[in-house]
């Protein structure tokens, strides 16, 4: 900026002062100006403020009789010199729109006022004498034009002359319905008919006229009927505002707000007007305000004016077909941090040219989001074939190598899909539905399209609303743990029970840890989950009796990489363990590989707090082993007590054949339990063999030195107060369900 905000209002006075003669003093204009910015002041912090502000000041100029279009300019270019730069473009263009709507719209009603009063004059005059008319007449700034009843034209004055580029006398004569133009819409032609057969007494609008020197220009019109004594129309008067300028300006200003200024494309605001006028119902007819019969001196009129494309829009029929295709540049954050944001910039350039040239810009309207987001939408498809070609076309243009600064770029992109009726879609919900299936194409790979899918998304939509009760779920005390027998495969002792949690939701019943588990590590919940599951188990452990004859019986409890990495895990653990009154030895920790075997920095601190958990007296088990990392050279400097075979591996060790008694058959995954095993009895670790579902299965696990099994075979989990009847049944055969 040239100069800093606090300069704006003096900034601003002068520049309205430069801008035109106004009957305002110095401090006048000072003043005003000092009001101006501190409306624009308080409204930067949104769009919506900044519009309704900026329509504010637009129509103050007026008010203030700043009706000189240089007084609009004027006041644009010095809120651009002066405004933050840290402010959001997006607040920034509404204030420009909203200033330049505001000061049109003020423009407008000061123009109807001034177009009345001119036009009861000029009726009066009419009147009371031929004097008096000639005088108004020829004295009027506003063009005015007088037509008989049969619509030639009589006179038109000197400023309509000069609007018109037609000598006042050669206009004498003409029919007015010369003037007619191709781009007319019918509704002003059927109006001005009504005007000359009385059955209406006025009507207003915008015109276009095109010049003799094929110049065009826009005219605000108003004509007024004037009746005769036999009830027939008598004369039309026509008052005439040359609005080109205006129009203009406000057209260029509408540009501005609906464009992106870096690739030209319609923006994100322009996108959901297009959307919108897709999907809306629409009648066919053109902006025109209807009123009643009224006498000379009454009323606006109906008003007239020029219809955008969406206004005009035939009826949709039901079956028609809409698509909307949601991209975004693989990696482009890459490009940014690279190669820096300017040649960022120069690669959404080029993209954008791509993608005008992939698609038929005007079947397919391409729009940019903002960042490397853009969107392609399809008013009228076939299927989602139509769709899914225009995304393959799409995909391989932009695969093609771009240079950038001397090097050859490889550029992918990804695209969602969503193709659908028109009937009961809206914009929002189209966009957000092909922004959530975007993100399907890039987990699914990058560089591919993905097509919306209603049952996905819902599945999708319902994870989210459980992950955000489950918080709640907590504090109403709808969680409760379960216990699962870890049962010594020599003599079918209990030697431990792992708790496992469950979620009596009031809406769906009984959820199982697979529902909602995973949505706890992915929200973040996980870790006060875990923290309640931790002290749950420890202080249901602490009641159960001891066994007849045989050692306390463990409590066995997960723990999640989330939790692995926080560095209060330790203290939780102590604080657990010593508010249920629990020896430490009694606790085992199930980790997974990934929680404890990732190399690196985030490796270290993890494995420094199981050694702090071991050396509590705390057991360490390595939970599903196998399907991680299996690092082996790392596994021998964990601190940890016991290893899990995982269930997969279970599943496979006693092929059908021998389990229906087919005969013995080598097991393809017997090698590798009995290797898993070995490696364990290497490292000094029992041994925990998952998703036991058969007896064939424990007795292979035990013959390949297995020490404990758990799975269906021994028992289901268990509700928390038939835990201690289990322990001191001593278990065995009689405790098998």
């Amino acid at each position: 900026m040239s100069e800093s905000a606090g300069d704006l209002p003096s900034a601003w006075a002068g520049a309205l002062a430069a801008a035109g003669s106004v009957p305002m003093s110095a401090a006048e204009t000072r003043a005003l100006a000092a009001v101006l910015a501190d409306w624009v002041g308080d409204a930067l912090t949104d769009p919506v403020a900044a519009r309704k502000a900026g329509s504010a000041v637009g129509t103050a100029l007026i008010d203030s009789h700043h009706t000189q279009p240089e007084s609009l300019a004027a006041s644009i270019a010095v809120l651009s010199d002066h405004l933050p730069t840290e402010i959001d473009s997006a607040v920034r263009t509404a204030l420009y729109a909203g200033l330049a709507a505001g000061y049109a719209e003020g423009l407008r009603d000061r123009t109807r006022r001034e177009q009345e009063a001119i036009r009861i004059a000029v009726l009066d005059a009419h009147r009371t004498g031929e004097a008096r008319f000639r005088a108004v007449f020829r004295g009027a700034a506003l063009g005015i034009g007088i037509a008989d009843g049969e619509g030639r034209i009589l006179e038109i004055n000197e400023p309509l002359a000069r609007m018109l580029g037609r000598d006042a006398r050669a206009a004498r004569g003409l029919e007015i319905s010369s003037l007619r133009l191709p781009t007319d819409p019918p509704e002003y032609w059927e109006h001005y008919r009504a005007l000359l057969a009385g059955r209406r007494r006025q009507m207003t609008g915008e015109k276009q006229f095109v010049l003799p020197d094929g110049e065009v220009i826009w005219a605000r019109m108003r004509a007024s009927s004037v009746i005769g004594d036999d009830g027939k129309t008598a004369l039309m008067v026509g008052l005439f505002e040359d609005v080109t300028e205006r129009r203009e300006m406000t057209e260029r200003l509408r540009h501005q707000a609906t464009h992106d200024p870096l690739t030209g494309l319609p923006n994100r605001t322009l996108l959901l007007e297009e959307l919108a006028a897709t999907l809306n119902v629409r009648d066919g007819r053109t902006e025109v305000e209807d009123v009643e019969d009224t006498d000379d001196g009454g009323g606006d009129g109906a008003d007239f004016a020029e219809s955008d494309a969406a206004d005009v829009a035939g009826e949709p029929d039901e079956a028609r077909r809409i698509a909307v295709c949601f991209l975004d540049i693989d990696g482009f954050k890459a490009v940014n941090d690279t190669l820096g944001h300017d040649a960022g910039d120069r690669l959404l350039i080029q993209i954008a040219a791509r993608l005008r040239e992939a698609v038929e810009p005007d079947a397919h309207p391409v729009a940019r989001m903002g960042g490397d987001e853009f969107v392609i939408l399809l008013p009228d498809t076939a299927g989602p074939q139509s769709a899914i070609d225009v995304a393959e076309r799409v995909l391989a243009a932009i695969r093609e190598p771009v240079l950038l600064d001397g090097r050859e770029l490889s550029v992918t992109g990804s695209i969602g899909i969503v193709e659908q009726p028109v009937e009961g879609a809206g914009p929002s919900e189209l966009l957000r539905a092909a922004d959530v299936t975007l993100y399907w194409a890039k987990a699914a790979g990058r560089d591919r399209w993905a097509l919306f899918d209603a049952q996905r998304n819902a599945r999708q939509v319902a994870r989210y609303a459980l992950s955000q009760e489950l918080p709640g779920a907590l504090e109403r005390g709808e969680l409760f743990l379960e216990y699962q027998p870890i049962v010594d495969l020599a003599d079918q002792r209990v030697r431990s029970l792992e708790a496992l949690v469950r979620w009596n939701h009031p809406r769906l019943g009984l959820l199982g840890p697979g529902r909602f588990v995973p949505l706890a590590e992915e929200t973040g919940a996980i870790v006060a989950l875990g923290r309640w599951v931790l002290r749950r188990a420890v202080a249901d452990a602490a009641t159960w009796p001891r066994p007849p004859d045989g050692a306390p019986v463990t409590v066995s409890v997960n723990v999640a990489v989330p939790q692995v990495r926080d560095p209060g895990l330790v203290r939780e653990v102590h604080d657990a363990l010593e508010a249920g009154g629990l020896p430490p030895a009694r606790l085992q920790l199930e980790l997974t590989e990934s929680a404890v075997m990732e190399p690196g920095r985030r490796g270290r601190p993890a494995v420094q707090r199981l050694r702090e958990l071991s050396d509590l007296g705390v057991r360490i088990a390595i939970d599903d082993f196998g399907t991680g990392y299996s690092n082996l050279a790392y596994l021998r400097r964990l601190p940890a007590h016991t290893l899990k075979i995982d269930a997969s591996f279970v599943k496979g060790l006693i092929p059908p054949a021998a389990a229906d008694g087919g005969g013995a058959q080598e097991s393809s995954e017997e090698p590798i339990v009995s290797s898993l095993i070995n490696l364990a009895r290497a490292c000094g670790m029992m041994v925990i063999a998952e998703g036991v579902e058969t007896g064939a299965q424990a007795e292979a696990l035990r013959k390949l030195g297995a020490d404990t099994g758990q799975g269906y075979y021994f028992s289901r989990p268990l509700p928390a107060d038939q835990v201690p009847a289990l322990i001191l049944s001593g278990f065995g055969e009689a405790g098998r369900q």
